[in-house]
């Protein structure tokens, strides 16, 4: 009988062991498929506390790499989000995982963003996931997709209209952003978790039918097994093919833009004759523009003005487009990228406008509502002060704001057009965003109940 035991309890622990080291191993060879990273990468893991972050977590570390944690409490689920924080700062110490923690007003940010809370939580999540690894050289934000969240993805994709990137679910990596658990679905890595007796929470907004992605995951999905039982394994089969097919299609537009595209400068120019003789000529335009900004919208518009409308202009963020009678114009949006540094503030001289400066006590100062009035903490804004025209992707805490904004959605918020908003000077103090001369300043620079000495700066 002992021996029986014994055997019964080496085959148990015999078989733990393979099927852990069988997880690792698929991990291990889709990291490296994939190209994800390496092992000098500083990797920083989006921690949630729930099973997929904490089972990510665990696997990269017992795998060897180099990991950090983040974890973000967005204020949405009252004492669970607490509970959640409490969970992960306790984990990451039992570990020896560096980690950092924040807290968004998330309700509030998608409020003044006029935007859902989970594309509020996504754009406060992955802001600050960027600071993160500029402050500290971290290389890549590991997320715990896996490959339930593909199948999730393709659905609520074909729900709102898509492309053929659309249909290929969730992609092991965008820049910086990596997607280790891909290779596994959630039942094996929950499986992991309850063999290797890892606690993990539950976030209860999973369960909420107020999410699209919920319904389909409780209720499409679902009756989609009802139809066939194998639909997860047959879905994964379809990513796949999704995924060679997107690839076909990528090298056809590759060589429809050897045909269509010449270059004359900085200009792009598209023949609008040999692209008018073109099968779905529509969506190869969409191709053609899409990675310039162009939106489905403004690329329909461009499609429908072709014929009848030469002369007509487009705009992207970044790139203009012009109509012309036999081809289409394309070129980046003419930008200042002068730069213009002030050493200290008795020099403001220099500049292509006119800047006073003055600093006096605290005690002395008056807050002065012009627009053109910038005040701020003498002990925050440091000398030399850059002053450069906004560059996409900028972003600043508005004064009156602890959430960043990016400028683009506050010109747009403030009504400013594209002409206007092009000869805006940024003022910035340590490689951060101070000002924009005559419009905000950046809360971070304001003036405080603390503040000892107030640098004003007058544009005129």
């Amino acid at each position: 009988m002992y021996f029986e035991n014994l055997k019964a309890v080496t085959n148990y622990f015999s078989h733990k062991i393979m099927y852990f080291s069988a997880m690792l191993t698929r991990v291990k060879q889709y990291i490296s498929k994939q190209d994800l990273f390496g092992f000098n990468d500083k990797i920083l893991v989006a921690l949630s506390g729930g099973a997929d972050s904490v089972a990510l977590l665990f696997i990269l570390k017992k795998l060897g790499y180099k990991v950090y944690a983040a974890h973000c409490n967005f204020k949405l689920r009252g004492t669970e989000s607490v509970e959640d924080e409490a969970f992960v700062r306790k984990l990451v110490h039992d570990w020896q995982v560096e980690a950092h923690f924040t807290v968004f007003d998330t309700r509030t940010y998608a409020k003044e963003q006029g935007i859902s809370i989970e594309m509020a939580a996504r754009d406060l999540r992955y802001h600050w996931f960027y600071e993160l690894c500029k402050q500290n050289a971290y290389t890549k934000i590991a997320v715990g997709h896996h490959l339930n969240d593909s199948i999730e993805t393709l659905l609520l994709n074909l729900s709102r209209g898509t492309g053929i990137k659309g249909i290929t679910g969730i992609s092991a990596k965008n820049q910086n952003v990596v997607r280790p658990l891909l290779c596994l679905n959630r039942d094996e890595i929950e499986a992991l978790l309850n063999q290797e007796n890892l606690s993990y929470r539950h976030d209860s907004s999973n369960d909420s039918l107020q999410y699209m992605r919920n319904i389909i995951r409780h209720q499409i999905i679902p009756a989609f097994k009802t139809i066939n039982p194998a639909f997860e394994q047959v879905m994964v089969q379809n990513l796949l093919n999704f995924q060679d097919v997107a690839s076909i299609y990528d090298n056809q537009v590759e060589q429809l833009k050897e045909q269509l595209i010449s270059h004359s400068g900085n200009r792009l120019l598209i023949d609008a004759l040999k692209l008018s003789e073109l099968p779905y000529k529509a969506t190869v335009l969409f191709e053609l523009l899409s990675p310039m900004g162009f939106s489905y919208d403004s690329v329909s518009k461009t499609f429908k003005a072709l014929d009848s409308e030469p002369g007509r202009t487009f705009f992207s963020e970044t790139h203009q487009l012009l109509i012309d009678r036999t081809q289409l114009i394309v070129e980046p949006v003419d930008t200042n990228n002068e730069v213009f540094v002030i050493d200290n503030i008795n020099n403001m001289g220099g500049l292509p406008f006119s800047l006073q400066a003055s600093a006096l006590p605290a005690n002395e100062f008056v807050m002065d509502k012009n627009s053109q009035v910038g005040c701020f903490d003498a002990s925050i804004l440091s000398f030399p002060l850059t002053f450069r025209h906004w560059n996409r992707g900028d972003r600043f805490y508005p004064l009156g704001m602890k959430q960043q904004k990016k400028l683009s959605d506050f010109f747009t918020d403030q009504k400013i057009d594209r002409f206007t908003k092009d000869k805006i000077w940024i003022m910035e103090s340590k490689q951060q965003i101070a000002w924009l001369v005559g419009h905000r300043i950046d809360d971070r620079f304001k003036v405080t109940g603390k503040t000892r000495e107030v640098i004003v700066l007058k544009s005129e």
